[in-house]
């Protein structure tokens, strides 16, 4: 995903819309990689403000995640905002010479903008703190696995006073005798 600003870096105060789409097979994250179902589109403006370009947008595919309660897998549609400042490869200095504390600016190289990195940032950005297949999902039973959405399992869910779990074992051993 590159865009073209080598005639945009010389026109302060001028603008380039773009729109591209590119199928992607996974996003790469920190926990693992994330298979991506549907091409990633990027629509959006960049814009010269005299001493950075400004990209503003947003980035939208389609993700395949797994529940975090049930395991099973589903879509999950991503529609994450973009907004990025490119400056040259003279890292705190604009086109001039004029020094800029701004440590989030990432380097232009050329006269190219490379988006992959920022639409990929994005993208794991916009994912929620925990995957849930649906709201009300009732995960798995934490005793023999059945997944509590597709049915019911028979296992006793009445919970035992830690401190009287041995004496249900001895009510369980002594059922057993008879």
């Amino acid at each position: 995903m590159k865009i073209g600003v080598g005639d945009l870096k010389a026109r302060p105060g001028g603008e380039i819309e773009f729109k591209s789409q590119e199928k992607w097979t996974f996003l790469s994250t920190v926990s693992g990689n994330i298979p991506i179902v549907a091409p990633v589109r990027v629509t959006g403006r960049v814009t010269n403000t005299g001493k950075i370009l400004l990209v503003q947008g947003q980035a939208a595919t389609t993700l395949e995640l797994t529940c975090d309660r049930c395991l099973e897998k589903y879509r999950y549609p991503v529609v994450a905002p973009l907004e990025e400042e490119y400056a040259g490869t003279t890292a705190g200095q604009d086109a001039n010479g004029e020094k800029w504390d701004k440590v989030e600016v990432r380097p232009l190289e050329g006269d190219f903008i490379d988006l992959k990195p920022a639409v990929e940032e994005a993208l794991i950005l916009a994912l929620p703190m925990k995957w849930l297949c649906r709201e009300n999902c009732r995960g798995l039973c934490p005793h023999c696995g059945q997944n509590l959405n597709e049915s019911q399992c028979r296992c006793d869910a009445r919970p035992v006073d830690p401190r009287l779990a041995v004496l249900g074992e001895l009510l369980h051993k002594k059922e057993g005798e008879n």
